[in-house]
C-alpha cells in the first residue's frame, strides 16, 4: 500500500512553470515586464 502512494506522487505530471520551457518563457516575459526591456529587442529563445 505504501509503495503505490509513493509512486503515485512520483507520476504527476510536472506544473508548467517548473518545466523547461516554462521556465523560458517566464524568464522571457519578465525580462519585458520588469526589465526595461522591449520585446523587439530580445530574442525569443523557446
Amino acid at each position: 500500500m505504501g509503495a503505490s502512494i509513493l509512486l503515485s506522487a512520483c507520476s504527476t505530471p510536472k506544473p508548467y512553470y517548473k518545466t523547461a520551457t516554462g521556465k523560458k518563457k517566464q524568464k522571457y516575459y519578465n525580462e519585458i515586464q520588469f526589465g526595461g526591456k522591449s520585446a523587439s529587442t530580445m530574442k525569443k529563445g523557446f
